[in-house]
């Protein structure tokens, strides 16, 4: 990583420097930072690619589940989601929380 040099990049009040010598990265926030091994910034990297693909499935969800809840919210027992409902959604334990809510 860095080919052993320093590598700097700002976007607003975020940072990332690195020491390639010691190789260690710190990520800024303003004043506040968290320095990390290179191995745990590729650790973390891998897994942000896990987080983007969740988000993009739950977000291509979103109708179906805005269509469940609306079907649920006035149902007392269990629904079944349509039949070509997304199936990243865990349509059972989204119905007991609607209801815990309420």
């Amino acid at each position: 990583m860095c080919d052993n040099e320093q590598y700097g990049r700002s976007d607003g009040p975020f940072r990332l420097n690195t020491n390639g010598s010691y190789r260690v990265a710190r990520l800024y926030m303003d004043k506040h930072y968290v320095a990390l091994k290179f191995q745990e910034l590729r650790y973390l990297q891998n897994m942000f690619y896990i987080a983007q693909t969740q988000m993009t499935s739950y977000i291509t969800a979103l109708p179906d589940v805005m269509t469940y809840v609306i079907s649920a919210l006035s149902s007392t027992t269990y629904v079944e989601p349509a039949a070509n409902a997304s199936n990243v959604i865990l349509y059972p334990r989204l119905f007991e929380e609607l209801k815990a809510i309420l």
